[in-house]
């Protein structure tokens, strides 16, 4: 069992730097502004003296800012927390037999299943697999009947070679159309059992048959 970026310090380190960024450049703006106030208090005619109403304002608008800077800096803060709380709770996935939308899957005992799910039924629709770099490895066909349909490939390629035994991940695409020449909507899912979590991205991913997957993809969680 393995778990991958759980609490990401990158991502906090980050979100501090920024807010201190954002905190020293208001100072130094703050600082600036009073000392142009000053200077200006100093030299002004005492016949038309200047609104004070105005840096009244000004005052008030930087102070606004800086609350706002310290708010938005500690709500980075809760997201982190609560980012980490639900990276370790992902971890109960990991095990566990699980459903997805994928069209990408690995070899398991010689073979590759897939459930290809067909809107309406299409008889004689096109089957193509593709390996990591996008070689065709196998084109046929097979009759779907609408709703789910498990389509297995045992690793026999078009060309006659064998991929039964390969390490790699292959990519299924299924094009079909219906009795009266429409096209179908085709999806396919794979099941599999969660290999680890991955939370190093915006978004969370498991590893399923040796793919990552968003956790969005999941259509189903079972023991």
């Amino acid at each position: 069992m393995s778990v991958s970026g759980v609490g990401n310090s990158s991502k906090t380190t980050s979100t501090k730097d920024t807010a201190s960024a954002a905190t020293n450049s208001l100072t130094s703006n703050y600082t600036t502004f009073l000392t142009l106030l000053t200077t200006q208090l100093k030299t002004q005619s005492p016949l038309s003296p200047m609104d004070v109403n105005s840096f009244t304002q000004q005052l008030v608008q930087y102070s606004a800012v800086e609350q706002q800077i310290q708010t938005n800096s500690n709500l980075k803060s809760m997201m982190d927390t609560l980012t980490s709380s639900a990276a370790l709770q992902l971890v109960n996935y990991v095990g566990k037999s699980v459903t997805a939308y994928s069209d990408t899957t690995k070899m398991d005992s010689g073979k590759a299943n897939w459930t290809v799910n067909a809107s309406a039924a299409a008889p004689g629709s096109k089957v193509t697999i593709t390996d990591e770099n996008g070689g065709v490895v196998y084109q046929g066909s097979t009759d779907l009947k609408a709703g789910n349909n498990a389509f297995t490939w045992d690793g026999k390629g078009s060309n006659g070679a064998d991929y039964s035994s390969s390490t790699g991940a292959f990519t299924i695409a299924v094009n079909g159309t219906d009795s009266t020449g429409k096209a179908v909507t085709i999806t396919t899912e794979i099941t599999g059992k969660v290999q680890a979590v991955d939370t190093s991205s915006a978004q969370p991913y498991i590893k399923v048959n040796g793919h990552l997957l968003p956790l969005s993809a999941l259509t189903e969680v079972s023991v």
